[in-house]
């Protein structure tokens, strides 16, 4: 049986928050608002370590000291081509942002099997939580960003372009290189999300993110490597070209080296750069979004 717990009961803070092991909440106590497919199937690991099959969506969340915490949290949104959580990945992103004072919480999303609104649901569902239980988790409501991966990068800008509402949209956010294009990822990719209308030009528009930017959605800092065999650099740099048109603060960073999958690799040596180019833009619109508050 999972360990979950709902909304309600969630903390038990002061014993579990600053564990080794993540507090564990499932997102939909009373089921999931729509079906996959993938509901009678058993939910396991694979021979990587990477959760498949995943039907029950749930955020383990990861709480800094009181006395180091910042009051900013971050919705951690692993990759995996749509077919697999890289928990190890989406962990070690949460524990760096931990270890600067912020929330973390990883989105242990449904694997879309050919559904792809399932994967907004639940994105939806995560940012509501997070801002509802702010105040016991000393979380500030109006700092709460996104972080990407991979497919989790296109899950986040799903998240930031789709929200419904001011409470499930993110204040900012961070895709790290995204496969935000239908037509750039590999076929694997578009057929978990897609399922039998990967082929569909309309379907794959729809969900090929530079066509859903719009005015209204938060600030981007998107960040990727030149020799990017699996995700193009396109994908990026045509989503930036997007946000620019529509007037949306955004910045762009293309390291030479580093290839797919490079965030938080020792092999990776623009680490020295890049780390803190995330950082600050993280802590930059805590102070933007607390000026615009007053």
């Amino acid at each position: 049986m999972k360990k979950s717990v709902s909304t309600g009961c969630a903390l038990v803070l002061a014993v579990a928050a600053f564990a080794s092991e993540p507090v564990r909440m499932t997102l939909f106590p009373a089921g999931t608002p729509s079906r996959t497919g993938l509901e009678t199937s058993v939910e396991g690991l694979n021979a990587k370590g990477d959760f498949v099959r995943v039907s029950d969506p749930e955020l383990l969340a990861f709480f800094p000291a009181p006395e180091a915490a910042t009051g900013q949290a971050m919705l951690v949104v692993p990759g995996g081509g749509y077919g697999r959580i890289c928990i190890a990945k989406a962990t070690a992103v949460a524990e760096w942002l931990v270890g600067h004072g912020i929330a973390a919480f990883i989105l242990k999303y449904r694997m879309p099997n050919g559904h792809p609104d399932a994967v907004l649901e639940d994105g939806e569902q995560a940012m509501r939580m997070i801002r509802d239980s702010a105040a016991r988790w000393g979380v500030d409501p109006r700092n709460v960003g996104v972080i990407g991966t991979s497919a989790g990068g296109h899950l986040a800008a799903v998240l930031a372009t789709r929200y419904t509402s001011e409470a499930t949209r993110p204040d900012f956010v961070v895709l790290l290189y995204p496969a935000l294009s239908m037509e750039y990822p590999n076929g694997r990719t578009r057929e978990n999300l897609l399922g039998a209308g990967c082929d569909d030009e309309t379907l794959r528009s729809r969900w090929s993110m530079s066509g859903q930017v719009h005015a209204g959605m938060p600030e981007v800092l998107l960040v990727l490597c030149d020799d990017d065999e699996v995700v193009p650099p396109q994908n990026s740099i045509g989503f930036y070209a997007a946000l620019k048109r529509h007037g949306v603060k955004a910045e762009l960073h293309v390291f030479p080296r580093g290839g797919h999958g490079f965030w938080m690799q020792e092999r990776y040596e623009y680490g020295e750069e890049t780390y803190p180019i995330v950082m600050r833009w993280i802590r930059q619109h805590k102070t933007i979004n607390e000026q615009s508050q007053r």
